[in-house]
């Protein structure tokens, strides 16, 4: 019994934390994960959208009795309307 218990609390710790270094090989060594993959997305948000642009689509909402999302969805819904009619 020589050991004291703080050394065998640090030798558990160490058992605890060993890590695996051994570089993967075999089935998954090349896998890159399929997030990596997909190419960059922008989501367009009031954020990154300029204030004058904001102020522009308000005014063409009021005059139309809309509210900015509402206007915004409706325009948008045309534009992929178009797209897809091209793309027919």
């Amino acid at each position: 019994m020589s050991k004291t218990i703080a050394t065998v609390a640090a030798t558990r710790r160490e058992r605890r934390t060993k890590r695996n270094l051994r570089a993967r090989s075999g089935r998954f060594a090349r896998t890159v994960n399929p997030r990596a993959k997909t190419p960059p997305l922008q989501l367009l948000t009031i954020s990154n959208v300029p204030s004058d642009v904001l102020d522009v689509i308000d005014e063409l909402a009021a005059g139309q009795d809309r509210s900015r999302s509402s206007f915004v969805r409706r325009a948008l819904q045309r534009v992929v309307a178009g797209y897809r009619a091209e793309a027919a």
